[in-house]
């Protein structure tokens, strides 16, 4: 069972692929306190409670309605959680410090209270055109799909954070990348005092150095560790993109970067003409695949 006061795991997610889980996850694993997985390198336990969820409900409907185990739903998921954090304890490098595992995905997160409540969930958040920019670049990501999917996440994360926050539950961690890229220290310390964590177990000669991973800024996608050149800008993934990119970006994100306070240089518009320029577009979803295809937009 896993110790509550003691080795509380730590799971970083981020909004989608791209938004700097693998950044944030490997600084917090160098903390003294921390350790890292032996072969799990992304856990997704968050990702897939959802299904869990449902395999918990289509349990019960086997039950007859008059049993009382009914009102043991919560314990059952809190047994299913517990087994999910002793799975991955069982997996880190140094038994007795904090895990830190990453999903690059926030599917779940209504859900952890349930199943997860021992576990402290730290949530990575980028702008929208960068992440989007980047896993187009890094795996050819479909531009109105990644936007839609963007926007989904932010709902995702605001709605649920409200919901706690109404219920009187722990609120989670909530990290911009643009931050921890450009002001690191301050950041790590606001997330090691949010985690229980001592910032002073950070060794900052090794975070000034640390090297990039996965970086959508080289040729080819590949995960080692590359030093940050003086090239290096990773907020500026996006600083091509015309003004109709980005108003369609806005578009189909449901207008949200606002709500996680990244300011765009356009956005929608509210006027006849950008609501009329918008909806053509939404049309070509109802054409044939192959026509979708040719049509396929990107900035």
């Amino acid at each position: 069972m896993v110790d509550a006061n003691h080795n509380r795991p730590i799971l970083v997610l981020g909004l989608m692929p791209r938004t700097g889980t693998n950044y944030l996850g490997r600084m917090l694993r160098t903390h003294r306190d921390c350790t890292t997985a032996k072969t799990l390198y992304e856990d997704f336990l968050v990702h897939s409670l959802p299904d869990l969820d449902d395999c918990v409900e289509g349990i019960a409907t086997s039950w007859p309605k008059h049993w009382p185990c009914h009102s043991r739903l919560d314990e059952l998921r809190g047994r299913l959680g517990e087994a999910l954090l002793a799975f991955l304890e069982d997996d880190v490098r140094s038994p007795g410090k904090r895990p830190v595992s990453k999903t690059p995905s926030v599917r779940g997160i209504d859900r952890i209270e349930h199943f997860l409540p021992q576990a402290d969930v730290v949530i990575v958040l980028r702008q929208g055109p960068a992440t989007i920019e980047s896993g187009m670049r890094s795996f050819g990501w479909d531009f109105e799909t990644a936007c839609k999917r963007w926007g989904k996440a932010v709902q995702t994360v605001l709605s649920t954070a409200e919901r706690r926050k109404a219920e009187g539950l722990k609120p989670f961690v909530l990290v911009r990348y643009e931050d921890l890229s450009t002001d690191t220290g301050r950041v790590l310390n606001s997330v090691a005092a949010q985690l229980g964590l001592d910032p002073a177990g950070f060794d900052r000669k090794r975070l000034a150095e640390f090297p990039v991973y996965g970086s959508s800024q080289q040729d080819k996608l590949n995960w080692d560790p590359v030093a940050k050149g003086s090239t290096f800008n990773p907020l500026a993934r996006a600083a091509h993109w015309p003004a109709h990119a980005i108003r369609r970006f806005d578009h189909l994100s449901g207008g949200l970067s606002a709500k996680l306070a990244y300011e765009l240089p356009y956005s929608q518009g509210q006027g006849r003409l950008s609501a009329a320029r918008q909806r053509l577009h939404d049309a070509r979803e109802r054409l044939p695949w192959r026509l979708q295809q040719l049509m396929r937009y990107r900035p």
